[in-house]
């Protein structure tokens, strides 16, 4: 049976989960049975999940890069000191689960979103520098799957110092798939052989899980369903660190009075404990915001897609939601900051309907949702006339095919029964 491991992923973020759901399940679609090993950053419980996770963080990471597993007690006696410190035990044993977990690997896969990049700090990019350094270590091949990179340009004294070791690091993958044209051509500028473009994973991919599938603990989310004919509205607390707060938020409240004023039945879905505040402070500037209803909750990639389906049209500004959406054939007015946005809006042929936060005015915005208001129906049709050709091929596979030609992966069988939610509410069978 195949083992592979998924890094760069977390289960609190929903995106990211989304992502490792997306990779996991289709490789599980293209192989039947084979061990797909989560190594997370972040999660909670991992008993509520039916795969299984290994933490992979600040702790684990540096004793599998250096092999400080191989220092007879030192793995135990650090592991016992910093399980006390944080009062958890989610570390023991763990190392040397992961270590070979690694050792009996087909290959390593990496799901991160974004890390590398002046958009983060360098140490978010450190992490998947050392990603590649723990692959070389242990003689694995890895494959950078869709995510962003880029650009190059922090603006400090050892830019130039760091980007060489990227440019080095890079090299070892297999392959890398950059999503976005900005982030392919930052990388190919580096004179780097092994890179792709690609769209993410969750959109191109047609095989993902139902909710059942993947928790232990499955509930109805029927109950958070909103009414039919209903716009949503996601806030995103990124917008603000990108964006004058105040205005922001002025921002916000003016979109849902233009909502409101408009005759729509407008529900705020409030997916981060992070937005709850941000949430309350639009609606205070909201007339009539009793008529705003409000869906919050912790909630899963899949119950995400589920909501999201049952939306005419939707106001997001997080990346993913807006990929949930457009899976699920939901147009949506989009405030962002990136080219990941403009460039995930291409494919649909929706880029009338993207705003950068940073340069486009309030009325241009408002003009958006008016238009949205009047077309959503005709954007619908045009979002999943272009979802059949997004998910003609399958980044997963190729991936694979990339792995089978250098004889790594033994005979692929293909067209596994998998059920997939496709934001429908609804299981159904897909092959690959």
């Amino acid at each position: 049976m195949k083992t592979f491991i998924i890094t760069g992923i977390q289960m609190r973020n929903k995106g990211a989960q989304a992502m490792f759901l997306s990779l996991s399940y289709s490789l599980k679609s293209i192989y039947g049975e084979c061990e797909v090993i989560g190594f997370a950053n972040k999660y909670d419980d991992p008993e509520q999940y039916t795969f299984p996770l290994l933490p992979y963080d600040d702790f684990t990471r540096p004793a599998l890069r250096y092999g400080l597993y191989k220092v007879p007690f030192l793995v135990p006696i650090a592991t016992g000191i910093v399980g006390y410190l944080r009062k958890s035990d989610k570390w023991r044993n763990k190392i040397t689960d992961m270590k070979k977990a690694l050792q009996r690997a087909d290959a390593i896969f990496d799901a991160s979103g974004y890390t590398l990049g002046s958009g983060w700090p360098k140490q978010s990019g450190r992490m998947l520098l050392d990603t590649i350094r723990i692959a070389r270590r242990f003689n694995k091949k890895i494959i950078l799957m869709p995510q962003s990179f880029g650009p190059f340009d922090w603006g400090e004294k050892d830019d130039s110092d760091f980007i060489d070791e990227v440019k080095k690091e890079l090299t070892y993958p297999l392959k890398i798939y950059a999503r976005e044209c900005e982030g392919y051509e930052c990388l190919t500028s580096l004179g780097l052989q092994n890179v792709e473009l690609s769209a993410d994973m969750v959109i191109r991919e047609k095989i993902f899980p139902s909710a059942s599938q993947i928790s232990t603990r499955h509930r109805d989310v029927k109950e958070y369903y909103p009414a039919p004919n209903s716009v949503g509205f996601i806030i995103n607390k990124n917008v603000f660190r990108i964006g004058d707060a105040s205005a922001v938020i002025d921002l916000y409240a003016k979109m849902l009075q233009r909502l409101l004023e408009n005759g729509e039945n407008v529900y705020i879905l409030n997916t981060s404990t992070a937005d709850t505040d941000l949430v309350k402070q639009v609606l205070g500037k909201v007339r009539n915001s009793q008529k705003v209803q409000v869906i919050s909750g912790e909630f899963s990639s899949p119950e995400l897609i589920d909501i999201l389906a049952r939306f005419k049209y939707v106001v997001a500004s997080r990346y993913h939601s807006v990929v949930f959406a457009y899976r699920s054939g939901v147009p949506a007015v989009v405030l962002g900051w990136a080219s990941k946005y403009t460039d995930l809006a291409a494919l649909f042929q929706q880029q009338d309907y993207v705003f950068d936060i940073r340069s486009t005015t309030a009325a241009e915005i408002l003009d958006g949702v008016d238009k949205m208001g009047a077309s959503y129906v005709d954007e619908a049709r045009r979002i999943r006339e272009c979802l059949v050709g997004v998910q003609a091929t399958s980044v997963v596979q190729q991936a694979i095919s990339a792995l089978e030609e250098q004889g790594i992966s033994a005979t692929v069988t293909t067209h596994h029964q998998v059920p997939s939610s496709r934001g429908n509410g609804k299981a159904t069978a897909m092959t690959v």
